[in-house]
């Protein structure tokens, strides 16, 4: 029994480490090395980098976590995977300041989201039916659903499945 479970264990582990369709291991060693070097790259330039990063391989991911947490983030070869790794920054801040510019405008119109729901709920109605406002462990930090007692109406809402994983 043990030795089967190990056994499965080992295939599982084996199989997770196996490179993605179309990912060369030794191109993707070569990137990631060339990384180090003090030298700058024409082979593993900003174009390679994006590509990667647009396949989300194991290269781009070593490459983020080498660029981004240790000395070589001055590295000339890292300067590409930082600069992609800045884009998506600030494009998850945009998304997030439009998400934020909605939710207020949808609060002004008299209305809050509901995560749970993904929609959005007229909080005067709500609150007249006697719910409140709930923040569960389960959901994102901010955010939130309404908990109503039994029996109680729920008004009509306005359905917005995409709010929800807006700056995410």
């Amino acid at each position: 029994m043990k030795k089967s479970l190990a056994i499965a264990l080992a295939v599982t582990v084996l199989a997770a480490c196996k490179p993605r369709p179309g990912e060369s291991p030794a191109k993707s060693q070569e990137a990631i090395t060339a990384l180090g070097s003090t030298i700058p790259t024409t082979q593993f330039d900003r174009t390679f980098w994006q590509r990667e990063h647009d396949a989300n391989t194991s290269a781009w991911r070593e490459a983020k976590r080498l660029c981004g947490q240790t000395v070589l983030a001055n590295y000339p070869n890292c300067l590409s995977v930082n600069d992609i790794m800045r884009a998506d920054q600030r494009k998850k801040a945009e998304e997030g300041n439009r998400a934020a510019a909605k939710n207020d405008e949808m609060f002004h119109r008299g209305y809050q989201y509901d995560f749970v729901r993904k929609e959005w709920l007229p909080f005067r109605e709500m609150d007249a039916a006697g719910c409140t406002t709930n923040y569960p462990s389960y959901l994102k930090p901010g955010s939130s659903t309404w908990q109503c007692p039994s029996g109680a109406v729920i008004p009509k809402g306005i359905p917005d499945p995409n709010f929800s994983s807006e700056g995410q």
